[in-house]
């Protein structure tokens, strides 16, 4: 996007709304590549709760670059081109209606330049610290939306199973906590994980794609508090080492 001047620049969500006929509506970009839409999901949340908007929507979707961009992986595996499908969300973010789940900003992070790159440190700054703020176990949550590649793509690229990773390290931090003994890692990973579905790679498949999955449980299901765990990788931008991530809470409203 942009011109030989402005890589990268440019306004999309200027232009989403012009498209749209939006002529009340202003706009900005959010670019943190596979944690954006979280970031972006926080950022619309703040923006609403402090009263400046009263409605904001969050657009976002994947690229013609996500295409097969592990081809090679899964011709070697002797496999067709697996990431063959292109996918975008829209989230409305509006004021308490007392039914649609909250977005608890008191439970939201950000993994900061000192937290650590190491797995574990990721883990613990993006999904431990936001709920013992709050005196909240891990056990509190019902459904933790992390990475949610489908392993079925993964897999034979050489990247293994994204998801089924993420979960068994919140059940050993778990275990850390005193929660759980290690013979309740299976079982707290099978009652609180979900299974890799997203054909994508990148930003909508970091923990986004259960979004609307989640709505429907906090609204109509059992759920009563979900968490999105987004991890982003910086150094794609060539700007820096170090990775990213960000998290939220969603929970059902009681009102």
């Amino acid at each position: 996007m942009g011109d030989r001047y402005q890589r990268g620049g440019g306004n999309l969500a200027k232009a989403m709304g012009e498209l749209a006929g939006l002529r009340g509506a202003g706009g900005a970009d959010v670019k943190a590549f596979c944690a954006g839409p979280v970031h972006a999901l926080i950022l619309a949340g703040a923006l609403v709760e402090s009263g400046l908007y009263r409605r904001v929507i969050v657009v976002g979707g994947g690229s013609l670059a996500k295409l097969g961009m592990k081809f090679r992986g899964h011709l070697a595996a002797g496999y067709p081109i697996l990431e063959d499908v292109l996918t975008g969300v829209a989230i409305d973010v509006a004021a308490d209606d007392g039914r649609s789940p909250r977005l608890r900003l008191d439970a939201a992070a950000t993994l900061r330049l000192g937290d650590g790159d190491a797995p574990h440190q990721v883990a613990q700054a993006l999904t431990v610290a936001p709920l013992r703020r709050l005196g909240w176990r891990l056990s509190d949550v019902d459904r933790f939306a992390v990475e949610l590649h489908n392993p079925d793509i993964t897999e034979p690229a050489g990247s293994g199973n994204v998801p089924a990773h993420n979960y068994r390290l919140l059940a050993a931090l778990a275990v850390q906590a005193g929660e759980i003994d290690r013979a309740g890692m299976a079982g707290f990973e099978r009652a609180h994980g979900l299974p890799g579905f997203s054909p994508t790679q990148g930003h909508i498949a970091s923990a986004v794609a259960y979004l609307s999955h989640a709505i429907a449980g906090l609204t109509e299901g059992a759920l009563r508090r979900v968490q999105l765990v987004a991890k982003g990788s910086l150094f794609l931008g060539r700007m820096t080492t170090t990775g990213d991530g960000a998290s939220v809470v969603l929970e059902r409203n009681e009102r």
